[in-house]
Protein backbone atom coordinates (compact mmCIF):
# COMPACT_ATOMS: atom_id res chain seq x y z
CA UNK A 1 0.00 0.00 0.00
CA UNK A 2 1.52 3.25 -1.12
CA UNK A 3 1.69 6.19 1.52
CA UNK A 4 -1.41 8.26 -0.56
CA UNK A 5 -3.19 5.11 -0.16
CA UNK A 6 -2.43 4.92 3.63
CA UNK A 7 -3.40 8.35 4.09
CA UNK A 8 -6.94 8.29 2.24
CA UNK A 9 -7.93 4.89 4.56
CA UNK A 10 -6.32 6.53 7.54
CA UNK A 11 -8.70 9.93 6.99
CA UNK A 12 -11.88 7.61 6.05
CA UNK A 13 -11.47 5.60 9.35
CA UNK A 14 -11.02 9.27 11.32
CA UNK A 15 -14.26 10.25 9.46
CA UNK A 16 -16.37 7.04 9.93
CA UNK A 17 -15.12 7.39 13.80
CA UNK A 18 -16.23 10.66 13.77
CA UNK A 19 -19.68 10.98 12.02
CA UNK A 20 -20.42 7.95 13.65
CA UNK A 21 -22.07 6.76 10.26
CA UNK A 22 -20.44 3.32 10.05
CA UNK A 23 -20.64 2.58 13.66
CA UNK A 24 -22.66 -1.02 15.13
CA UNK A 25 -23.81 -1.56 17.95
CA UNK A 26 -23.21 -5.07 20.17
CA UNK A 27 -26.67 -6.03 18.93
CA UNK A 28 -25.37 -5.77 15.51
CA UNK A 29 -22.52 -7.49 15.60
CA UNK A 30 -24.13 -10.38 17.44
CA UNK A 31 -26.75 -10.62 14.49
CA UNK A 32 -22.98 -10.56 12.00
CA UNK A 33 -21.97 -13.06 14.31
CA UNK A 34 -24.31 -15.48 13.44
CA UNK A 35 -24.68 -15.24 10.19
CA UNK A 36 -23.53 -17.93 7.87
CA UNK A 37 -21.55 -15.58 6.60
CA UNK A 38 -19.15 -14.70 9.66
CA UNK A 39 -19.42 -18.70 11.01
CA UNK A 40 -16.42 -19.17 13.18
CA UNK A 41 -15.02 -15.93 13.59
CA UNK A 42 -14.43 -14.68 16.91
CA UNK A 43 -15.81 -11.04 17.79
CA UNK A 44 -12.54 -10.01 17.82
CA UNK A 45 -12.07 -11.09 14.51
CA UNK A 46 -15.34 -9.83 13.34
CA UNK A 47 -14.59 -6.37 14.97
CA UNK A 48 -11.01 -6.12 13.06
CA UNK A 49 -12.38 -7.00 9.65
CA UNK A 50 -14.59 -4.29 10.17
CA UNK A 51 -12.41 -1.93 10.72
CA UNK A 52 -10.68 -2.41 7.76
CA UNK A 53 -13.63 -2.12 5.48
CA UNK A 54 -16.05 0.62 4.12
CA UNK A 55 -19.39 -0.47 4.99
CA UNK A 56 -23.05 0.95 5.66
CA UNK A 57 -25.93 0.64 7.43
CA UNK A 58 -28.99 1.02 5.31
CA UNK A 59 -32.17 1.79 6.86
CA UNK A 60 -35.52 0.81 4.84
CA UNK A 61 -39.13 1.40 6.08
CA UNK A 62 -42.13 -1.20 5.51
CA UNK A 63 -43.28 -1.54 1.91
CA UNK A 64 -40.17 0.15 0.58
CA UNK A 65 -38.82 -1.68 -2.81
CA UNK A 66 -34.92 -2.75 -1.85
CA UNK A 67 -34.26 -4.08 -5.63
CA UNK A 68 -36.93 -4.91 -8.77
CA UNK A 69 -35.90 -7.63 -11.27
CA UNK A 70 -33.38 -6.49 -13.82
CA UNK A 71 -31.55 -4.17 -11.22
CA UNK A 72 -27.70 -4.80 -10.80
CA UNK A 73 -26.24 -6.27 -7.91
CA UNK A 74 -23.91 -4.53 -6.84
CA UNK A 75 -23.04 -4.99 -2.97
CA UNK A 76 -23.03 -7.32 -0.96
CA UNK A 77 -26.13 -7.18 1.79
CA UNK A 78 -26.49 -8.98 5.02
CA UNK A 79 -30.14 -8.41 6.56
CA UNK A 80 -29.12 -6.82 10.72
CA UNK A 81 -33.07 -6.62 11.21
CA UNK A 82 -36.10 -7.24 10.10
CA UNK A 83 -37.03 -9.29 6.62
CA UNK A 84 -37.02 -9.11 2.91
CA UNK A 85 -39.65 -10.96 0.60
CA UNK A 86 -38.16 -12.12 -2.56
CA UNK A 87 -41.04 -12.49 -4.91
CA UNK A 88 -41.29 -13.24 -8.98
CA UNK A 89 -43.77 -11.63 -10.94
CA UNK A 90 -45.74 -12.99 -14.19
CA UNK A 91 -46.59 -10.19 -16.31
CA UNK A 92 -50.25 -10.73 -15.62
CA UNK A 93 -49.13 -9.85 -12.01
CA UNK A 94 -49.51 -13.49 -10.27
CA UNK A 95 -46.60 -13.47 -8.53
CA UNK A 96 -44.91 -16.41 -6.36
CA UNK A 97 -42.82 -16.07 -3.24
CA UNK A 98 -39.47 -17.40 -3.13
CA UNK A 99 -38.01 -16.72 0.01
CA UNK A 100 -38.18 -14.59 3.02
CA UNK A 101 -35.01 -13.56 3.79
CA UNK A 102 -34.49 -12.81 7.59
CA UNK A 103 -31.65 -11.46 10.27
CA UNK A 104 -28.07 -13.05 9.29
CA UNK A 105 -28.86 -14.09 5.85
CA UNK A 106 -26.96 -12.84 2.82
CA UNK A 107 -29.22 -11.02 0.03
CA UNK A 108 -28.68 -12.97 -3.20
CA UNK A 109 -25.01 -14.41 -2.45
CA UNK A 110 -24.97 -16.50 -6.06
CA UNK A 111 -25.95 -13.02 -8.28
CA UNK A 112 -23.26 -11.03 -6.59
CA UNK A 113 -20.17 -11.92 -8.82
CA UNK A 114 -22.60 -13.53 -11.62
CA UNK A 115 -21.19 -12.35 -15.25
CA UNK A 116 -25.30 -11.28 -15.50
CA UNK A 117 -25.73 -9.96 -12.28
CA UNK A 118 -29.28 -8.67 -12.01
CA UNK A 119 -31.85 -9.63 -9.70
CA UNK A 120 -34.41 -12.43 -10.85
CA UNK A 121 -36.52 -11.43 -9.02
CA UNK A 122 -38.69 -8.31 -6.59
CA UNK A 123 -36.66 -7.41 -2.98
CA UNK A 124 -39.58 -5.88 -1.04
CA UNK A 125 -39.41 -4.75 2.45
CA UNK A 126 -41.76 -6.70 5.20
CA UNK A 127 -41.41 -4.58 7.33
CA UNK A 128 -38.44 -2.00 9.09
CA UNK A 129 -35.47 -3.55 7.81
CA UNK A 130 -31.84 -2.61 8.42
CA UNK A 131 -28.90 -3.71 6.27
CA UNK A 132 -24.91 -4.45 6.13
CA UNK A 133 -23.54 -3.61 2.98
CA UNK A 134 -20.44 -3.26 1.29
CA UNK A 135 -19.31 -3.15 -2.18
CA UNK A 136 -18.49 -5.89 -4.29
CA UNK A 137 -15.06 -4.42 -5.11
CA UNK A 138 -14.48 -3.99 -1.41
CA UNK A 139 -16.14 -7.65 -0.19
CA UNK A 140 -13.59 -9.54 -2.93
CA UNK A 141 -10.49 -7.86 -1.61
CA UNK A 142 -11.79 -8.69 1.92
CA UNK A 143 -12.11 -12.38 0.83
CA UNK A 144 -8.99 -12.34 -1.04
CA UNK A 145 -7.22 -12.15 2.69
CA UNK A 146 -9.27 -13.43 4.72
CA UNK A 147 -9.54 -17.61 4.22
CA UNK A 148 -12.44 -17.98 6.75
CA UNK A 149 -14.61 -15.46 4.88
CA UNK A 150 -13.79 -16.74 1.07
CA UNK A 151 -14.94 -20.32 2.26
CA UNK A 152 -18.13 -18.94 4.28
CA UNK A 153 -19.17 -17.10 1.15
CA UNK A 154 -18.50 -19.89 -0.76
CA UNK A 155 -20.87 -22.71 0.99
CA UNK A 156 -22.99 -19.53 1.06
CA UNK A 157 -23.65 -19.81 -2.58
CA UNK A 158 -23.71 -24.29 -2.48
CA UNK A 159 -26.56 -23.60 -0.01
CA UNK A 160 -28.32 -21.24 -1.93
CA UNK A 161 -28.20 -24.16 -5.06
CA UNK A 162 -29.43 -26.61 -3.04
CA UNK A 163 -32.27 -24.33 -1.72
CA UNK A 164 -33.41 -23.44 -5.21
CA UNK A 165 -33.33 -26.77 -6.72
CA UNK A 166 -35.44 -27.66 -3.70
CA UNK A 167 -37.68 -25.09 -4.85
CA UNK A 168 -37.86 -25.85 -8.54
CA UNK A 169 -39.22 -29.25 -7.70
CA UNK A 170 -41.46 -28.04 -5.24
CA UNK A 171 -43.22 -25.60 -7.63
CA UNK A 172 -43.10 -28.33 -10.27
CA UNK A 173 -45.44 -30.29 -8.44
CA UNK A 174 -48.62 -30.61 -10.80
CA UNK A 175 -50.74 -30.04 -7.99
CA UNK A 176 -51.70 -28.07 -4.64
CA UNK A 177 -52.28 -31.02 -2.90
CA UNK A 178 -49.00 -32.23 -3.57
CA UNK A 179 -47.40 -28.98 -2.60
CA UNK A 180 -48.87 -29.05 0.63
CA UNK A 181 -48.04 -32.29 1.83
CA UNK A 182 -44.52 -31.99 0.49
CA UNK A 183 -44.37 -28.56 2.45
CA UNK A 184 -46.03 -30.37 5.65
CA UNK A 185 -44.11 -33.58 5.56
CA UNK A 186 -40.76 -31.17 4.90
CA UNK A 187 -41.96 -29.51 8.22
CA UNK A 188 -42.61 -32.25 10.12
CA UNK A 189 -38.75 -33.80 9.23
CA UNK A 190 -37.46 -30.16 10.82
CA UNK A 191 -39.76 -30.84 13.92
CA UNK A 192 -38.14 -33.83 15.10
CA UNK A 193 -40.85 -36.27 12.23
CA UNK A 194 -43.63 -34.86 14.49
CA UNK A 195 -47.43 -35.41 13.78
CA UNK A 196 -48.53 -32.07 14.73
CA UNK A 197 -46.80 -29.38 12.60
CA UNK A 198 -46.32 -25.71 13.86
CA UNK A 199 -47.11 -23.64 10.78
CA UNK A 200 -44.72 -20.43 11.18
CA UNK A 201 -46.74 -18.76 8.36
CA UNK A 202 -49.97 -17.14 8.14
CA UNK A 203 -53.00 -18.30 5.24
CA UNK A 204 -51.98 -15.57 3.67
CA UNK A 205 -48.03 -16.36 3.41
CA UNK A 206 -48.75 -20.00 2.44
CA UNK A 207 -50.86 -18.97 -0.25
CA UNK A 208 -48.25 -16.81 -1.96
CA UNK A 209 -46.00 -19.44 -1.27
CA UNK A 210 -47.69 -21.72 -3.45
CA UNK A 211 -48.75 -19.11 -5.96
CA UNK A 212 -52.06 -19.72 -5.28
CA UNK A 213 -55.09 -17.78 -3.43
CA UNK A 214 -55.97 -17.80 -0.08
CA UNK A 215 -59.51 -19.65 -0.92
CA UNK A 216 -57.87 -22.38 -2.85
CA UNK A 217 -55.16 -22.73 -0.17
CA UNK A 218 -58.48 -23.67 2.21
CA UNK A 219 -60.47 -25.34 -0.21
CA UNK A 220 -57.55 -27.54 -0.01
CA UNK A 221 -56.65 -28.09 3.42
CA UNK A 222 -60.31 -28.73 3.74
CA UNK A 223 -60.31 -31.51 1.37
CA UNK A 224 -57.91 -33.33 2.74
CA UNK A 225 -59.57 -32.82 6.24
CA UNK A 226 -62.43 -34.33 4.88
CA UNK A 227 -60.45 -37.34 3.67
CA UNK A 228 -59.09 -37.99 6.79
CA UNK A 229 -55.44 -37.15 5.92
CA UNK A 230 -55.16 -33.98 8.63
CA UNK A 231 -56.59 -31.68 10.87
CA UNK A 232 -55.82 -28.09 10.42
CA UNK A 233 -56.35 -25.36 13.35
CA UNK A 234 -54.57 -21.55 12.99
CA UNK A 235 -51.12 -22.52 13.10
CA UNK A 236 -50.68 -26.04 13.87
CA UNK A 237 -51.79 -29.29 11.06
CA UNK A 238 -51.88 -32.43 12.30
CA UNK A 239 -51.02 -35.40 10.52
CA UNK A 240 -53.09 -37.99 10.48
CA UNK A 241 -52.46 -40.62 7.56
CA UNK A 242 -48.93 -39.65 6.57
CA UNK A 243 -48.81 -42.82 3.69
CA UNK A 244 -51.56 -40.83 2.32
CA UNK A 245 -50.65 -37.57 2.62
CA UNK A 246 -46.93 -38.93 0.79
CA UNK A 247 -49.28 -39.89 -1.55
CA UNK A 248 -50.89 -37.09 -2.81
CA UNK A 249 -50.17 -35.51 -6.29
Amino acid sequence: MNPETVTYVTLMKLFWFLTGINKMDEKEINTLLQSDLFAGFTTQELTGLLDDLYYKINRYNKDDILALSGDRCKDLMVVISGNLIARMVASSGKFVQIDKIGPGRVVAPAILFATHNVYPVNVLIEKEVVLFSVSRSTFLKAMQNNEKLLLNFIRSISDINRFLSEKIRFLSLKTLRGKIAAYLLSASMAQDNTLKVRIKESRQELSEKFGVSRQSLARSISELEDEGILTASARTITILDKNKLRNCE
